[in-house]
């Protein structure tokens, strides 16, 4: 490499590593900020409060809370560029491309201490250490061994997410009935708040489940007779519920059947469809207000414009409204197929005790299958990691883990290791990723030069057809001059359009595809601006309307540049496109032809004699 080479390889690097730092920075304030903030004013507005003391300490904690992530997500983007570009200079790119992002990515991993000294993110660990297990999982079922291929069978069944979710479920109910403490607290209290039940009935059912004797249960009954809280109306059903209560703590009535004492406790004595349906009735309402922000928010951020149009409003808000009824139908049959289960598993064993409680429980996953397809593996990515969690301190309470392994940092190891596998799989196994992850990370880590090992964040959309390889090319090449780009904030003014062919006469489909293939010669001299009108022209002339595609996620700024140059020609007959695309080619080939070609640093050194 030359002196010329090597000072714009540094300098790219040096860019690469400052870019990557603030967004990983911006994207970290984001994502804390907009929980941590949003829940502080939900509960400040929430029934009228007004302003404290306390309430402006909780306002720092949550400032001081959002920094500290921050500065985690732009010490891990930081630190794992430097190091990528280290080793790469030091080892060679080729060379080191099969192992230097994966030690990378465990060299970032320690930047989650940032977060607090004393805190602990098992839940965040588990997570992304499930995220990586899958990218393996998808890694493996593209190998050609035939052993592997046997192994990799099951990974390919249809409803596995429903099965990581089911459980999932049992993992995570058990525990949160049977011992509060081992589910991280706020996950507990989002179930406390759409478990449809008391702490008193959840206590009650532990101490059913943990009951030894008809007097240990009878004590139960008495406490429930006198509860202040447990059908405390005065209608016919809960009248008849506590007079019953107190006769079985009496001791009337013989022996206690266990398993009608749990309908008594969670369903009232209804029965166990009828107690389905009411829960699934009640909480929707609840359970709606959770989803509705989940899907409004992101439209009003990305499809803000087409939000209030008054042609395709109605039907993006009637999009959202049914995807928040269907996820909020699934949360609310989810906490009833739970304690239906319950029921259920209690008849089949014969008896109410742990258990029944788990295999019970474990039913809810079985609600999964209300939501779309396309968010089922989600929700089972993040239950998972929560039951791995829930799991870990349950092995902990049981005093399964010693002393000095719990001293240890080890939401920091698994996170380092799950970031290594991860980045390593953005590396070399790019393919394994969906798309919406895979812009996210090229969005922080950089989006063009993946092939040739020198990667950088390219505003430019050359890359909209230009091969990789050869863009990198064509960015040395133009080193001497200033390259035209657009950032993620420009606007891009489109070429103004004929529509009629030189001759005036429409083109033929030959002539069509034969400007295409001749295209890809003629960008070298392109604008930025013609490539997107090129792009707009042809998927006009061959898909029609940009209506019938979706426009691409907030973070795909490639993906949205693409998308509006083909919206800009909306309405134009395909025809027409066809016309003004080979034109427009046939100007560009002629320009190209009649320019001098932009010098390699190799042939300049021949042409001065170097």
């Amino acid at each position: 490499m030359d002196v010329e080479d090597a000072r714009y390889d540094a300098a790219r690097a040096r860019a690469r590593m400052t870019t990557a730092t603030m967004r990983g920075a911006a994207i970290g304030a984001a994502l804390r900020g907009g929980l941590r903030l949003g829940k502080y004013a939900l509960k400040t507005t929430r029934g009228g409060r007004k302003a404290t003391p306390a309430s402006m300490q909780r306002v720092i904690r949550a400032s001081e809370d959002v920094l500290r992530y921050a500065g985690f997500l732009a010490a891990f983007a930081g630190t794992y560029v430097v190091v990528d570009e280290g080793l790469r200079k030091k080892f060679g790119a080729e060379s080191s491309a099969r192992w230097r992002c994966a030690l990378a990515g465990a060299c970032a991993g320690p930047s989650l201490l940032l977060t607090g000294r004393d805190a602990r993110h098992y839940g965040l660990a588990g997570y992304i250490w499930v995220r990586s297990v899958v990218l393996m999982t998808r890694v493996a079922q593209k190998s050609e061994n035939e052993r592997l291929k046997r192994v990799m069978r099951v990974t390919k069944y249809e409803h596995g997410d429903v099965a990581l979710m089911v459980g999932s479920a049992a993992v995570i109910l058990s525990a949160f009935i049977m011992k509060p403490d081992t589910v991280e607290p706020a996950y507990k209290h989002f179930l406390d708040v759409h478990g449809g039940k008391s702490l008193e009935e959840y206590g009650a059912l532990r101490a059913l489940c943990e009951a030894k004797g008809d007097e240990e249960a009878r004590a139960l009954c008495s406490k429930l007779a006198t509860s202040s809280s447990w059908s405390a109306t005065d209608s016919a059903r809960d009248v008849a519920n506590r007079t019953l209560a107190s006769e079985l703590a009496v001791g009337s009535g013989g022996a206690i059947d266990k398993l009608a004492l749990y309908r008594l406790i969670f369903f009232k004595n209804a029965s166990n469809p009828e107690h389905f349906l009411t829960h699934v009735a009640k909480s929707f309402a609840s359970t709606f207000s959770v989803y509705l922000p989940v899907y409004l928010v992101p439209a009003l951020m990305i499809h803000r414009e087409k939000l209030f149009s008054s042609e395709k409003g109605p039907d993006l808000l009637g999009r959202i409204a049914i995807g928040s009824a269907r996820s909020a139908l699934f949360l609310s049959s989810y906490v009833g197929a739970a304690w239906s289960g319950v029921d259920v598993a209690n008849r089949v064993f014969g008896r109410c005790d742990k258990r029944s409680l788990t295999v019970g429980v474990s039913m809810a996953g079985l609600a999964t299958f209300v939501e779309k397809k396309s968010r089922r593996m989600e929700l089972a990515m993040y239950c998972a990691s929560r039951a791995l969690e829930t799991a870990a301190l349950m092995a902990v309470y049981r005093g399964l883990v010693p002393g000095w392994v719990q001293r240890q940092r080890g939401d920091v190891f698994l996170f380092s290791l799950a970031s290594a596998t991860i980045m390593h799989c953005y590396n070399a196994e790019r393919d394994v990723f969906r798309s919406k992850y895979l812009n996210v990370l090229d969005y922080i880590f950089g989006s063009d030069g993946h092939d040739s090992q020198s990667i950088s964040h390219v505003a430019s959309y050359e890359i909209l057809f230009a091969r990789e390889n050869s863009i990198e090319g064509g960015r040395r090449a133009s080193r001497g001059g200033r390259r035209q780009t657009v950032s993620d904030d420009d606007e891009v003014e489109l070429q103004t359009i004929d529509t009629t062919n030189d001759d005036h006469r429409d083109v033929t489909q030959e002539e069509f595809i034969q400007a295409s293939d001749a295209m890809k010669d003629s960008l070298g001299h392109a604008s930025v601006d013609e490539i997107l009108t090129l792009y707009g022209l042809y998927k006009q002339a061959t898909v029609g309307d940009s209506t019938l595609a979706k426009r691409p996620g907030i973070l795909d700024s490639k993906g949205r540049a693409k998308y509006a140059a083909w919206e800009h020609f909306l309405g134009t007959k395909p025809q027409l496109a066809m016309n003004a695309y080979v034109r427009m080619v046939r100007k560009l080939r002629a320009a190209a032809e009649f320019s001098t070609p932009a010098l390699s640093p190799d042939s300049q050194r021949s042409t001065t004699g170097e």
